[in-house]
């Protein structure tokens, strides 16, 4: 993966607000974590003037004939939400994850999202800041990177969408346990390398990235540089542990300075 040629978002002139979420993992298996997204979809997330949702909105997205299959299913109430929030004139990204990576045309038509390209370079308030999913920088995590190389091919991706959708449902099944095994064992590969981010920030020409897919909410800063890893949600799981959080990053614009807090929705 290379930054260089990351193609670039222009802010809109009126933008003061806007707020960056990662992995929440939607699904009929995080009903808690769904309905809090929804809820916050349609009353505090209104107050942003563009919204950039940094991979991983679905824990599983296996084809956009999704959404023509059972209307009660879960990703139909999602996917309205997210028509509902673009019909404001809310500028609404959604960028790839490791988990929705099929996310398509179809996807796009029901939703009015604008599917960003990873890496983008975000222009805004007299910054560049790169935004990236993040996986692609856990250079360490070998078996991952050929994973992610192969599920990314166009070719691969049309043979899997050719599939019969239940088929995919259980393909779709059997990756999510194999990555539940790999996060149970928290493997120091799976974080992003230091390096790899500060060669990416280089060649972009950006002193500021945001990232997500790591599940290690935190600010860093080397030489000068940010790095802000974003908080994955999961409102399911037990109330007293590490992993019970959701939380949203904004960027408020003011008379004279870009203003940057974390608001834990928990």
């Amino acid at each position: 993966m290379k930054s260089e040629h990351a193609p670039e978002i222009e802010a809109r002139a009126h933008w003061r607000r806007l707020a960056f979420i990662s992995d929440l993992h939607l699904g009929p298996d995080a009903p808690l974590t769904t309905a809090r997204f929804l809820q916050w979809l349609q009353a505090d997330a209104l107050q942003a003037d563009a919204l950039f949702i940094l991979g991983d909105l679905f824990e599983a997205w296996i084809g956009d004939d999704l959404l023509d299959a059972d209307p009660a299913d879960v990703h139909h109430e999602v996917c309205t939400a997210l028509a509902s929030f673009a019909s404001t004139d809310r500028f609404l990204g959604v960028m790839h994850g490791n988990r929705d990576f099929l996310l398509g045309s179809g996807f796009v038509q029901r939703t009015h999202v604008q599917l960003l390209a990873d890496p983008s370079v975000l222009r805004f308030a007299g910054e560049r800041i790169l935004l990236t999913h993040g996986d692609a920088l856990c250079t360490a995590d070998i078996d991952y990177q050929h994973w992610r190389a192969r599920c990314r091919d166009p070719v691969w991706q049309r043979q899997v969408l050719a599939q019969p959708l239940a088929a995919r449902r259980q393909q779709a099944a059997a990756l999510r346990a194999q990555s539940r095994a790999a996060q149970s064992r928290m493997e120091t590969s799976s974080d992003a390398d230091p390096a790899e981010a500060s060669r990416w920030l280089s060649q972009a020409a950006s002193p500021w990235m945001i990232h997500g897919h790591t599940h290690r909410p935190c600010d860093h800063w080397e030489g000068g540089r940010l790095r802000q890893v974003l908080s994955d949600w999961d409102l399911d799981a037990p109330v007293h542990s590490v992993a019970h959080r959701a939380q949203v990053l904004w960027l408020d614009q003011g008379p004279g300075a870009l203003a940057v807090h974390r608001q834990q929705l928990v």
